[in-house]
């Protein structure tokens, strides 16, 4: 089933125009995103953060994360990664802010 946004244009449609009309503000990092992004379902997320110019998004937090997408219900483990590896870190809201 697919995602709508809250005007009833589909999720996937409305980003590829954002992609069109926004700045890259991902270009080129990796991303890793823990946890549930409001308004996404699956790998939304994640396709979001591609039409943001991430380079990748990986499941699984690294020296070569370059930031953490904290979402809810966030998991613990990849929270200890970031802190250990220094990884810069962001709320959901604030990632839809920036997509």
């Amino acid at each position: 089933m697919a995602a709508f946004t809250h005007d009833g244009e589909p999720l996937a449609k409305a980003l590829k125009r954002l992609h069109h009309e926004r700045p890259a503000t991902l270009a080129g990092l990796a991303v890793c995103i823990t946890g549930i992004v409001p308004g996404f379902k699956g790998n939304e997320a994640e396709q979001a953060a591609y039409l943001a110019g991430a380079a990748k998004t990986t499941k699984n937090v690294s020296s070569k994360t370059a930031l953490l997408v904290i979402g809810d219900n966030a998991g613990r483990d990849k929270l200890d990664r970031a802190e250990r590896w220094n990884t810069p870190t962001i709320t959901a809201r604030e990632f839809l802010a920036l997509i």
